[in-house]
């Protein structure tokens, strides 16, 4: 069973608290719901729209929206641009008082939920001054359909309707996140909504993204564990902060939800348009390390895991996602969310009275301590330093730390690649698609096809869709999860499959097709052997990749 059904009218009309209703009603019976959330950066008026994609057997975004509900012109026009409709149902704004909540009437007697369960969920919250002419209008919006076109009841075990920095936030304070700096940026502000509510974090709001990523970077000198977050201009400000990050080993993790750009762009539609800036962002030599979730427990499980890396390696870490994932809901099975549990390598709580913070060592990973600590007193400089953090000309010296440095991210392979061996069929991925090779780096569904897709990101669940709903078994599904550095076991996967293997397409949200330059040459794509087996499907549409663009391209 798929089905899609969206809600369409202007900016306050209430059409999120519809779909997140719906969603998490949905989800708690079990149902894969993805809740696609769309509006215009105009402050009122505009167009928004509320997407929900159900199926009782995986997560799926498509075109086709099989009941559209909508009360103006403007939604009809707008939207169908972008979406195929089937059934369309138009509210008279002069005729309901209350059309949201009609709405949400309307959309329960379609998918046949109880009424009642609607207003146990939704009424309740109301106050109680208008909690009567909104059981009116829910009333009506369920008897305005005759008959309803499923009978959607309790599935299999409850899921949670998360949106994806929902899903992120949770995930890092689980795992010990102890201060989050941010200034308001689409689409990563919502990361605020939820972490400056938990007591467990400390939250500044800074005045700008230079101040964030400093103090977040003063809090991780501090020995707390630290993130901040924000959409691409405000990366680019924070950007100094990284090679500081860099220089003087204190790590952090910066959470880089992608928007489309340049500049200022469409700031509240989404794109891939920044991998090259994030795997890049810095100067003076120096290489962030970058994650790329692609489900949302990827989301929960990883910022976890970004968090003990920037404390292990003393490196910056960059959680690269993206609009639709930001700001997108998702039932998500909480059985699969796990905790990282808290890792410090290398500090030291009884430093010598000779204590030297960036001493050599064969792993380039040095012992530090935290300010308070007896004899643990040493300079975090943006300068070239020696062992002590004195700043130092010495070129010398300059080599020495910076070979010590890069020798940091020698032993990162080392340990969470080559020491990390990928496990076969250990477990399912959303939708029951075997994901058989996993590994830190990356994700292989289905590798013994014939043909695979290789992405990052959000356009898993539209690959994942196509391949299940068209049953196209001899595709496979090569998703990135650490994209810098890069695990060359994959290379070494495509060379043993390259006789076998018979298209490989790079699937993107952008425009000169990043992921495809970056990987090509590491892979060993450039070789005559791939020449004609190599292809992309790039999308700069505003839109997530939906499942009729794979089709139109396989």
């Amino acid at each position: 069973m798929k089905i899609s059904i969206a809600f369409s009218w202007p900016a306050g009309s209430g059409i999120n608290t519809c779909g997140t209703v719906l969603g998490n009603i949905l989800s708690e019976y079990g149902y894969f719901v993805y809740g696609d959330k769309q509006y215009s950066s105009l402050i009122k008026g505009g167009n928004n729209l509320f997407v929900l994609y159900i199926s009782d057997t995986h997560h799926f975004i498509s075109r086709k929206i099989d009941h559209f509900i909508h009360f103006d012109a403007l939604a009809r026009e707008k939207n169908s641009q972008i979406y195929n409709f089937d059934t369309e149902y138009f509210i008279d704004k002069k005729e309901y008082k209350n059309q949201n909540t009609f709405a949400l009437g309307l959309a329960a007697k379609i998918l046949w939920i109880d009424k009642e369960v609607i207003e146990n969920i939704f009424l309740k919250k109301l106050p109680e001054a208008v909690r009567e002419d909104n059981r009116i209008a829910l009333s009506q919006g369920f008897d305005s359909v005759s008959q309803s076109i499923l009978n959607l009841k309790p599935l299999s075990e409850p899921k949670k309707f998360y949106f994806g920095n929902e899903a992120v936030s949770l995930g890092a304070m689980d795992s010990g996140l102890e201060f989050y700096s941010a200034y308001p940026m689409t689409p990563a502000s919502s990361l605020i909504d939820v972490i400056s509510e938990d007591p467990r974090v400390t939250f500044f709001q800074w005045e700008d993204e230079i101040a964030v990523a400093m103090s977040m970077l003063g809090a991780k000198f501090a020995g707390k564990r630290s993130m901040c977050g924000t959409s691409g201009g405000g990366f680019a400000l924070m950007s100094e902060s990284i090679s500081f990050s860099n220089q003087a080993e204190l790590g952090g993790v910066y959470v880089l939800s992608q928007r489309a750009g340049p500049s200022t762009g469409t700031p509240t539609f989404t794109g891939q348009s920044d991998l090259n800036y994030a795997l890049n962002a810095s100067f003076g030599d120096t290489f962030p390390i970058v994650f790329a979730p692609y489900t949302f427990e990827n989301g929960y499980n990883l910022i976890g895991k970004a968090l003990n890396w920037s404390d292990i390696y003393q490196h910056p870490v960059i959680f690269l996602v993206d609009k639709s994932f930001s700001e997108g809901y998702m039932s998500v099975d909480t059985t699969h969310l796990q905790a990282e549990s808290i890792q410090k390598w290398k500090l030291e709580n009884n430093p010598a009275p000779d204590f030297a913070r960036y001493t050599e060592q064969s792993d380039g990973i040095s012992p530090y301590s935290v300010p308070g600590t007896p004899n643990g007193e040493f300079i975090a400089t943006s300068y070239e330093h020696d062992i002590y953090g004195k700043e130092t000309e010495d070129n010398e010296t300059k080599m020495q730390m910076e070979a010590k440095r890069f020798r940091k991210m020698e032993t990162f392979v080392r340990d969470e690649f080559k020491n990390t061996p990928l496990t076969r069929g250990e477990e399912q991925s959303e939708g029951g698609l075997n994901k058989d090779f996993i590994s830190t780096g990356y994700d292989i569904i289905n590798p013994d096809a014939k043909k695979f897709f290789i992405t990052y990101g959000i356009n898993f669940y539209a690959l994942q869709g196509f391949i299940h709903d068209h049953r196209e078994d001899n595709w496979g599904i090569i998703v990135l999860k650490v994209i810098q550095p890069l695990d060359l076991r994959l290379k070494d996967f495509l060379e043993s499959k390259s006789k076998d293997i018979e298209k490989l397409v790079f699937v993107e949200q952008n425009y000169s097709g990043q992921l495809e330059t970056y990987l090509s040459p590491r892979l060993g794509l450039y070789k005559d052997t791939w020449q004609w087996k190599v292809s992309h499907l790039r999308s700069t549409s505003l839109y997530p990749i939906f499942e009729e663009n794979i089709c139109e391209k396989v």
